[in-house]
């Protein structure tokens, strides 16, 4: 069979499969470079974590972005390690996520490592470990299976602090063609899944 057949037959399955909302299955890809990210994801929302003093525990002043940040424990963080503008978060050790709307796609500025979890419910998706120190670095995933709750963490020293922080859902057919891309994508990690402000362009 001719590779654009294969190709051809392969993204039908795909949207089919993302049109009938199934839940098994699917692919996460791993991004260290934010401009390949973004010209993945496309549109997306950014939190900066800016205007608010420091040591601000965070937890629903975002809900109009449709995020909450539950665990009560998240402070505003000034100082340069947050490269970007001075502003971040402090996990206090780790940060937890919830979305009113299920994402396809998060990513996160930060000095040091990250781990960044992906939750449907309670089942855990796949876990994106970000090895890096230093400042200033990058780590963002795109998942074909969907997910509505997400853990920051750093396995590495325990206490997680992120920069900025990007998150966003595609339409349907987007979602498909992500996940067809990643299939062909020789240049960043993918894995499979084993479980079920401001925007930008």
């Amino acid at each position: 069979m001719g590779l654009r057949k294969t190709i051809g037959l392969m993204a039908a399955a795909m949207l089919a499969w993302v049109g009938n909302s199934q839940v098994s299955g699917g692919f996460v890809e791993e991004f260290t470079d934010k401009d390949e990210w973004i010209a993945a994801v496309g549109q997306f929302t950014t939190i900066d974590f800016t205007g608010f003093p420091d040591g601000t525990f965070i937890t629903d002043q975002y809900a109009d972005l449709g995020i909450l940040f539950t665990d009560g424990n998240d402070s505003i963080d000034v100082n340069g390690a947050h490269v970007n503008d001075g502003w971040g978060l402090d996990g206090n050790p780790d940060m937890h996520l919830s979305f009113d709307t299920p994402q396809a796609y998060i990513a996160v500025h930060f000095p040091g490592d990250v781990q960044i979890d992906l939750f449907a419910g309670d089942i855990l998706l796949h876990s994106s470990v970000f090895i890096a120190g230093g400042l200033g670095n990058f780590g963002g995933v795109i998942s074909t299976q969907l997910f509505d709750t997400v853990v920051i963490s750093d396995p590495v020293f325990g206490d997680v602090f992120i920069d900025d922080l990007h998150f966003g859902v595609p339409a349907p057919p987007t979602l498909a063609l992500l996940a067809l891309a990643s299939l062909f994508s020789p240049r960043r990690r993918r894995s499979g899944v084993t479980g079920p402000a401001s925007t930008e362009d």
